[in-house]
């Protein structure tokens, strides 16, 4: 398996170590061993959830191109505006809820403002984000899956 490693500064200045490889069936048993030192204490999860990723794309005997992007851990300011984007999007949905004029859509509004908040994540300094990419050309057609983690600092 082909390894390539790069590194991608997004968001924020996030920076996130980006590794692209591709997975064919005779190398898929190779993902039980893949090092990932970004991850710290999460990587046999991540790598778990690269192996059950690979699973859903049924690829068979098809190439399956693959990136996992994993960030630095966030510093304090990084994680502060990521947690205001998150109050920005629970304020536009609880506000579109909200009809002008009816008592019982403020209440509406408000429920759904609080379960939006229940799931979006928190982040905090020394956080890691990861992003896993999966796609298969032929077949069917083309499949495209991304999942993404999130690992507290508590965690790592």
């Amino acid at each position: 398996m082909n390894i390539e490693r790069a590194q991608h500064i997004g968001h924020y200045g996030v920076i996130f170590t980006v590794i692209r490889f591709t997975v064919v069936p005779d190398n898929r048993h190779a993902l039980a061993n893949l090092c990932l030192l970004e991850t710290k204490t999460a990587a046999r999860q991540v790598r778990d959830q690269i192996r059950r990723l690979y699973e859903k794309m049924l690829a068979r005997d098809l190439p399956c191109e693959r990136a996992v992007a994993i960030s630095h851990p966030l510093r304090r300011n990084q994680a502060d505006r990521l947690n205001d984007q998150n109050v920005l999007i629970k304020q536009i949905i609880s506000g579109a809820v909200k009809a002008p004029g009816i008592a019982i859509s403020t209440v509406t509004a408000g429920f759904v403002g609080d379960r939006i908040s229940g799931k979006l994540r928190r982040y905090h300094a020394g956080d890691i984000i990861i992003g896993l990419d999966a796609s298969v050309r032929g077949g069917i057609g083309p499949q495209r899956s991304t999942l993404s983690m999130h690992v507290y600092s508590d965690e790592s």
